[in-house]
């Protein structure tokens, strides 16, 4: 029982020991980062591109596959036929913002449409 709680104590005595070095090495470190302050800005600059680009990439494979997964839906009977509405009407805004006479052309020629049909 002895030869165990010696062997207690030295763990205990060696992991105080690896506490103070561990401080130590943290003291350290924040004395690189004061000698060398360009160095950290540059490392920051750098951690803030990656995190933009990363966003921006991100976002645009997430939308991308929303895109594709609503077109998916588009094929479904019920679900379909409303997200065909929508995305007829996102092209009607898109066109009269650019055009206004083509919108009433588009409609006119709309309208002789379905009276023939």
């Amino acid at each position: 029982m002895a030869k165990t709680f010696e062997t207690e104590k030295e763990l205990v005595k060696a992991v105080k020991e690896m506490s103070k070095q561990v401080e130590t090495l943290r003291d350290m470190e924040l004395l690189q980062v004061l000698k060398r302050p360009w160095k950290l800005l540059w490392y920051s600059f750098l951690k803030g591109l990656m995190i933009g680009f990363g966003s921006v990439l991100g976002a645009s494979v997430l939308i991308t596959i929303f895109v594709y997964l609503v077109a998916q839906l588009s094929t479904v009977p019920f679900v379909g036929n409303y997200i065909d509405k929508i995305f007829s009407s996102t092209e009607i805004s898109q066109q009269e913002a650019k055009d206004s006479t083509f919108i009433e052309q588009y409609k006119e020629t709309k309208k002789s449409l379905e009276t023939n049909n």
